[in-house]
Parts: structure tokens; C-alpha cells; sequence
């Protein structure tokens, strides 16, 4: 049994060790040098001794992998675009990451001879690479900071290219990065009017109603849009979006009520059939005959509907600074609304339809008052504010 299970154990490292290597050799095949030499890297990483098949593999990998990076950046020195010195970056890029993977598992021996890799020291023309790809994207984004909004959009997203790569590039290389943010930026003037603080009477939801000029903005997906609902003197601004609460609809607690009479037969027992002396005939598998005994049940549900609600119309309204144009006006309307629904009975309530049990379980409840309603059909209508102003194509 021992041997047994030893000998399962080795041919499954066997057969592990030969897929392996057949997975790298048929990389190797099919010109895929990268993943071959990848997946070689991975299975020494796991385990040198187990996997040391690889490593005559991982020289071959390694070496054709090394040869087609040098021939790609031979053929794109060619070429003097941003495409091309991107890609001669990366290509040096990958060279000096691929021997760093090849010193970390060094030495590496296979069948009694210990496998040496030629290396090279990329740092200056990783150096240059970067350099010459920094000034061309340099090149691009210099004369969209002269242009419109839309070309300072371009130019801060290839200059944060650049920082991302290569942040010494320039000295002054944030400070023009913050240029095209600002030059690209869309600023919206907020402006709010409550129309409806004559309209309450008790001061805490007058209170809530006059603290409602503010947006959370954080969420909105435009990150070239800057909504100030205080006015910067010193900033020119695009757009104006005037919100205006119009109206305020409260409807007090109510309590409807609605009869319901429930009628149900319902079987309550049996009728036997009996023969001339008096005993319950049969049938003829032996089984008593008879029939249900059915009952005529009543009950009455009332039903009890609690509701409340507190409703708050305004409006959103977008104008063009620079023209004085409208652009468009949205009706908004959010709404705090409370509904429960309870029952009781009386009768038989076996004659009481499924559809009401869960109202005969619940009961009344002790409903917010009127401060909390406005509260909650505030935070909703600056919400849906919010909602429009994220989606609105400026």
C-alpha cells in the first residue's frame, strides 16, 4: 500500500513537471517569448529543484525574448512618435525587469551545469527613453495651454503622463499641470431661493428649510465642473444654476378605515350514510361512506390605513453666463411619505381571507413629526438636485 501510494505520488510530480515544461516549450514554438519566459519564472519561483527541467528553457525564453525587444526598439527608433518612443520605453523597461527576475533566482543549474545570463546595464537608455518621451509628450501638451477649454483638458491629462513617468521632468511641471486643470475648468455659480418660508409656521422646519443652500458635489463624476454657491470675485464663471423651493404640501396624519365583511364555508366534520340497521354502509374497499359537513362562517376586517406626507416642489434652472441664454428648466418634486395598515375583527376568523393576515398582525404605529417630514423630503430633493447636476452635459 505504501509503495503503491509512492508511486502515485511520483508519477503525479512526473506528469506535473512534463506539463510544465511542454506549456514553455510550446510558448517557445509559437514565438511567444514573454510568456514563456514567464511561465518559467513562476514555476522555479515555486521551486528550483522540482522544476529545474525549466531552466534551459528559461535561457532560451529569455535570450529570444531579449533579441525581439531589441529588434522591435531597432525598427521604432525609425519613427518619431509619441506611439513609438512610449513603446521604446516599455521595450527597455521589460529588458531591465527581466534580467532583475533572472538575478533574483540566480544560480541556476540543471543536470550538473550551472546556466549563465547575459546581462546589460539599460539605466542610460532607460534614461533617454524616458526623456525623449516626456519631450514629446512635452511637445504636444506646450501649445494646447494657449487654446480652449477643451484643449487644456488634453494637455493636463499628457502632462499628468509625464508626471506619472518622469516627475523631474520640469521644475515648473505641476504648476502647468495646475494651469490646464484651471483653464479647463467649468465654473457654476449656484444660486438658491426659498419661496415657501412664508408658507410654515413652526420655526424648527423653517429653520431646516433656510439651511438648504449647499450641494454635496464629492460624488459628481465630472471632475471639470466646479460648483461655488458662494461667489469668487476673482473667478469667471460659465454657467449659473438658479434652485428654487416653491411649494410645500403637508398632508396631517390620517386614519382611514374600511369595513370588509369575510364569509367562508368551512368543513366542521362528516355525514355518514347508515343502512336500515343503523350502521355506516361501506364502500367496497371497506371505507366508511360519507361526505364533508360543511359551515357557513362570518367575520368582519376593518381595515385601518395610517398616512402621512410632507411634499416639496421647486425647480432647477440652467443659464449661460456668457450668453444669458436658459438652457433649460427642471421641475423637481420629493415627497416624505408614511403609510401603515393594520386590522382588527370580530367573528369567526376562520373565515378571514389569507390577504389579511399580515395587516391583523401589525399595528398602529406612532408616526415622526412634522420637523422630521421636512427634513427627510429636504435631503430628498437636494438629492435628486444633485442627481441632475452630475448628469447634465455642460
Amino acid at each position: 500500500m505504501k509503495k503503491n501510494l509512492i508511486y502515485l505520488l511520483l508519477i503525479s510530480f512526473i506528469l506535473s513537471s512534463c506539463s510544465g515544461t511542454q506549456k514553455t516549450k510550446s510558448a517557445i514554438s509559437s514565438g511567444n517569448y514573454d510568456m514563456a519566459f514567464d511561465n518559467a519564472i513562476t514555476k522555479l519561483n515555486k521551486d528550483k529543484k522540482k522544476y529545474a527541467k525549466q531552466i534551459p528553457l528559461l535561457k532560451e525564453a529569455y535570450e529570444k525574448a531579449n533579441a525581439k525587444d531589441l529588434a522591435t526598439i531597432n525598427k521604432l527608433k525609425k519613427q518619431n512618435t509619441v506611439d513609438a518612443l512610449k513603446n521604446i520605453y516599455k521595450k527597455y523597461m521589460n529588458l531591465d525587469v527581466r534580467q532583475d527576475e533572472i538575478t533574483l533566482l540566480e544560480p541556476l543549474s540543471y543536470d550538473g551545469k550551472t546556466y549563465e545570463f547575459k546581462k546589460k546595464d539599460y539605466s542610460n537608455d532607460i534614461s533617454k527613453a524616458k526623456k525623449d518621451y516626456s519631450d514629446k509628450l512635452f511637445q504636444q501638451a506646450s501649445p494646447l495651454l494657449n487654446g480652449t477649454k477643451q484643449d487644456a483638458r488634453k494637455a493636463y491629462e499628457i502632462l499628468s503622463k509625464i508626471q506619472v513617468i518622469n516627475p523631474n521632468y520640469r521644475s515648473d511641471l505641476n504648476q502647468l499641470i495646475q494651469k490646464a486643470q484651471n483653464k479647463g475648468m467649468q465654473y457654476v455659480l449656484v444660486k438658491f431661493k426659498n419661496n415657501i418660508a412664508n408658507q410654515l409656521n413652526d420655526s424648527t422646519s423653517l429653520a431646516i428649510l433656510k439651511n438648504f443652500a449647499s450641494l454635496n458635489t464629492g460624488n459628481f463624476a465630472n471632475k471639470w465642473i466646479t460648483f461655488h454657491d458662494k461667489k469668487n470675485y476673482n473667478i469667471t464663471y460659465d454657467y449659473q444654476t438658479d434652485i428654487s423651493l416653491d411649494k410645500i404640501t403637508r398632508i396631517p396624519e390620517k386614519l382611514n378605515t374600511q369595513k370588509v365583511p369575510q364569509e367562508k364555508e368551512i368543513q366542521t366534520g362528516w355525514n355518514y350514510k347508515y343502512d336500515a340497521n343503523g350502521n355506516v354502509m361501506k364502500d367496497k374497499d371497506g371505507n366508511d361512506i360519507k361526505t364533508p359537513k360543511m359551515e357557513k362562517v362570518r367575520a368582519e376586517v376593518t381595515l385601518y390605513q395610517q398616512i402621512k406626507s410632507t411634499t416639496l416642489d421647486g425647480k432647477l434652472s440652467l443659464k449661460d453666463l456668457k450668453t444669458g441664454k436658459v438652457l433649460g428648466t427642471t421641475p423637481v418634486q420629493s415627497e416624505a411619505k408614511l403609510e401603515n395598515i393594520y386590522a382588527t375583527y370580530k367573528g369567526n376568523p376562520k373565515a378571514i381571507d389569507q390577504k389579511y393576515y399580515d395587516a391583523l398582525k401589525n399595528k398602529k404605529k406612532q408616526f415622526p413629526d412634522d420637523t422630521a417630514f421636512t427634513k427627510f423630503a429636504l435631503q430628498t430633493f437636494k438629492e435628486k438636485i444633485e442627481a441632475i447636476l452630475s448628469k447634465q452635459q455642460w
